[in-house]
């Protein structure tokens, strides 16, 4: 078993093969990577959305297939990624977490809030992913936007950003954290309190 999962949502688009993570598909991205022919250790979700014929597709390019119940509490992503924690892995990255749906989106941002420092969403012009207590480095990394939101309030500091912060007192109102910028190649944040989301981003 690799040390990284990627679970592919239903509009993760094309997906770059690598060998050095396993793929799990929730519910219609599990039809996305079998369309691609890429293999998975595991496709769950209740698959209401795919006909017969695809769900048979979805089970030959599968090691192992979970089918939920329509009727559940949890979203077939926060599933998926509960389901990664369970078997060991250290690190999910999620694909296609922002989509059409805006509620779905809200949700794979809170996932990343809710397992901070294990889920991470990755897309063409972002990556997101959540920190809690701690110091920690950041670099340009082609991704030149940083902006930093809390959802239950922290107590944060940046330093080597065009806008730096020190022990500031931030709040899930505070917006002015939006589009912050490196002036080097790296800048740290200091999480004293809380838990802070941040969202790396290019045009």
């Amino acid at each position: 078993m690799n040390k990284t999962a990627v679970i592919a949502l239903k509009l993760c688009g094309k997906v770059d093969y690598r060998s050095d993570v396993d793929y799990i598909g929730a519910d219609k991205g599990a039809l996305v990577l079998a369309d691609q022919g890429i293999p998975m250790v595991l496709a769950v979700g209740d698959f209401d959305s795919v006909s017969d014929d695809e769900f048979t597709r979805i089970e030959k390019a599968s090691d192992e297939v979970i089918r939920l119940n329509p009727i559940k509490d949890d979203a077939d992503s926060e599933h998926a990624v509960s389901e990664a924690q369970r078997r060991g892995y250290e690190k999910v990255i999620l694909l296609g977490a922002a989509g059409r749906r805006i509620d779905h989106t809200i949700v794979n941002l809170r996932l990343a809030l809710k397992y901070a420092g294990f889920v991470w969403l990755e897309d063409d012009y972002n990556r997101i992913h959540a920190v809690s207590e701690g110091t920690y480095v950041l670099r340009k990394d082609g991704y030149p936007y940083k902006s930093f939101f809390t959802q239950e309030g922290a107590l944060v500091s940046l330093e080597g950003f065009q806008y730096p912060l020190c022990d500031r007192e931030l709040t899930s109102m505070d917006l002015y954290t939006v589009s912050n910028e490196l002036v080097r190649e790296e800048g740290r944040l200091v999480v004293k309190r809380g838990k802070i989301l941040i969202i790396e981003s290019r045009d």
